[in-house]
């Protein structure tokens, strides 16, 4: 049985279209990162470019911030020295 192409109702039709959809648009993606941080959508829409470019900066900030510590937690949960000891 032959697989049917892209675009003509196979699978490959419904995939990629769940969390990338909010990383193409810059606004769902702020509104996504702030809703669950008591920042809504609406509050989002109301502020001006540059207030959310304060809240871009804060964002990477956040996340460059626990890139950093889930490294130091690995390395030191590989580094084989035992604590107390």
């Amino acid at each position: 049985m032959e697989r049917p192409a892209a675009g003509q109702g196979g699978r490959s039709d419904r995939r990629g279209h769940g969390k990338k959809l909010v990383a193409r648009d810059p606004f769902l993606d702020l509104a996504a990162f702030y809703a669950p941080r008591g920042i809504t959508p609406d509050e989002l829409r109301c502020m001006s470019v540059f207030d959310r470019a304060v809240l871009r900066v804060g964002r990477a900030r956040y996340y460059e911030e626990m890139r950093l510590l889930m490294s130091a937690g690995v390395a030191t949960a590989f580094s084989g020295e035992k604590e107390g000891g």
